[in-house]
């Protein structure tokens, strides 16, 4: 989520539902009877996880006891990109990590003193956009790019605001600043931006003031998917997802449910959307859910089976569609 406003609570600078634990203590909805699913394997208390979408069955690819929030997958399909909280303090000691698909090849991209985070694949792989913020408490949180060979990274953005949640498809990178959807030529030129909600920036009850976030670019350069923040009723805020054309036009809301729900992630062939539900009505949910682009078929594709203190969160697609990689805890 908006990593340039803490997040969803000014304690935790964590993705969204991952924020939402601590900020709303919501405790997971009661789970429904089984349907003869496989369990996920219960080792360390973050993992990332692989759910094929038709058999239901899971795979544990990489655990650990530090939290893990957004990843992306890279074009090949061979390595997905993380960040990971490597000690006591995410705003100091969260940093970008890669791992294949398969387990193997665990690598830290970052080690410093400060807050790195929501990292993403450029299109050709060759590259991690991610967001950073060296000068903690001071100054804002920017948009930086990092070669995860050499390991150098660069300054790509400052727009002199806090910036985040960034999304890079073809050669346009999209991301949040000022609680509205912004968006740009993918060498940091260009800013422009997209939604112009009358609502953003003002604070209400919720932990981050009402506005648009989380916004993803489909397949081939657009529609933009994001969430609105519409409701301050709980303080995890209540969202619905819209999207809206690059350039501005055809905003259309495409759910209204009002759930605490997340980070819509497309499919490569553009036909669907996987997203969070953390809470329903301040009830903790945190399972998978997948609709169409124009908010048709929204259900939860999370196995009836799993446990309730399993807690699924940032699902995104495989290179073929067919499973869902995602990060899951084990909350006890």
């Amino acid at each position: 989520m908006y990593l340039g406003l803490a997040a969803r609570s000014a304690a935790l600078p964590a993705a969204a539902a991952m924020a939402l634990i601590a900020a709303t203590g919501c405790s997971p909805a009661p789970s429904e009877p089984d349907d003869g699913s496989s369990q996920p394997e219960h080792d360390l208390e973050y993992g990332i996880y692989r759910l094929d979408l038709a058999t239901r069955e899971v795979d544990l690819i990489y655990t650990s006891d530090e939290s893990i929030h957004r990843i992306d997958l890279s074009a090949d399909g061979s390595t997905l990109v993380f960040r990971q909280n490597m000690g006591l303090s995410d705003f100091v000691h969260s940093e970008i990590c890669v791992v294949g698909t398969d387990g193997t090849g665990f690598e830290q991209l970052t080690g410093n003193n400060w807050l790195d985070a929501g990292p993403c694949w450029s299109p050709e792989g060759g590259s991690i956009l991610f967001l950073s913020w060296p000068d903690y408490p001071g100054n804002t949180m920017d948009i930086y790019q990092l070669d995860p060979v050499t390991r150098e990274t660069t300054l790509l953005y400052d727009s002199g605001f806090h910036d985040g949640d960034c999304d890079w498809q073809g050669e346009r990178i999209v991301f949040t600043r000022e609680s509205q959807i912004w968006i740009m030529d993918e060498d940091g030129g260009n800013p422009t931006q997209v939604t112009d909600y009358a609502l953003a920036g003002v604070q209400g009850n919720a932990d981050l003031p009402f506005g648009d976030y989380d916004p993803r670019i489909g397949p081939g350069g657009g529609p933009i998917v994001f969430e609105r923040m519409l409701d301050d009723h709980y303080p995890s805020g209540n969202y619905d997802f819209f999207t809206i054309t690059p350039q501005g036009t055809a905003e259309n809301q495409i759910t209204s449910t009002g759930y605490a729900q997340f980070i819509a992630e497309w499919s490569h062939a553009g036909d669907r959307l996987v997203f969070t539900v953390a809470a329903i009505d301040g009830m903790g949910v945190y399972d998978i859910y997948m609709m169409e682009p124009d908010g048709s078929g929204y259900e939860n594709v999370t196995p009836d089976s799993w446990p309730d203190e399993f807690l699924c969160t940032h699902p995104i697609f495989s290179e073929d569609d067919s499973s869902v990689y995602f990060v899951g805890r084990w909350w006890e």
